[in-house]
């Protein structure tokens, strides 16, 4: 959690941690044998939604199943090798041109609570992802939401100790973003809101950020390359 600064590098399209070893996860055959048994729930806005997409996209045999409303939520399920992998758009704040049904989305807290695990619960991955949306709201606001999961994370190691927990911090966004509602200074800020609230969980941290940044990156949704990099991270 207490990661350096900088926390690693990119060559050749790969991130090199400067301080912890990471596995091989970007062949499709990594990932698969990685995931396989396992049930991965995404929750937060729309860069935590690239995980699913990359996933999709990069799996054979992971495939979406149809929804009713997208935009809100997918599934993606590979039934050979027994992997299904949720997104679920965290409840408001929203700053989108989207239409979208409040009735049909829930608070982290509340997914959270309404997992069910088996055993002790080594077959779930959790990732978190949130912050644009609370850009332009008082800090306040976010840290109030950060702690409503950080209980509801309690609670699910509770009931399975070894759940993955993955937090991913914001990433950078476009220069030519409102600056005085959408700023980096605001996605900083929280960022470190983020890691004072789940410091002493145990959990994963994403530096998002940081990979963003090295990146060179000016973009709301950053580019293949990155994400993928983000998820092998996890």
């Amino acid at each position: 959690m207490y990661s350096p600064f900088p926390s690693g590098h990119f060559f050749s399209n790969k991130w090199t941690s400067s301080f912890c070893q990471i596995a091989p996860f970007l062949a499709e055959n990594d990932i698969s044998r990685c995931l396989k048994g396992k049930t991965v729930y995404i929750m937060g806005d729309s860069t935590s939604r690239q995980w699913i997409e990359y996933l999709e996209s990069h799996l054979k045999g992971l495939k979406f199943t149809k929804q009713a409303d997208s935009y809100v939520s997918l599934l993606a399920v590979d039934a050979p090798n027994n992997i299904t992998v949720h997104w679920k758009k965290h409840a408001h704040p929203w700053i989108s041109y989207n239409v979208v049904n409040m009735k049909k989305t829930h608070f982290i807290s509340e997914v959270l609570d309404s997992i069910e695990v088996g055993g002790e619960g080594e077959d779930v991955i959790v990732v978190i992802g949130i912050g644009q949306h609370f850009r332009p709201y008082p800090l306040q606001f976010f840290v109030s939401r950060l702690l409503s999961i950080r209980r509801a994370i309690l609670r699910l190691q509770t009931r399975s100790p070894k759940a993955h927990v993955i937090i991913k911090l914001e990433n950078t966004r476009e220069l030519t973003s409102m600056m005085i509602q959408f700023s980096d200074w605001y996605g900083h800020t929280q960022n470190l809101a983020q890691r004072k609230v789940f410091q002493d969980l145990k959990v994963v941290l994403v530096d998002a950020w940081d990979m963003s940044v090295a990146a060179k990156s000016f973009a709301i949704h950053p580019n293949r390359i990155i994400v993928s990099n983000e998820v092998a991270v996890a």
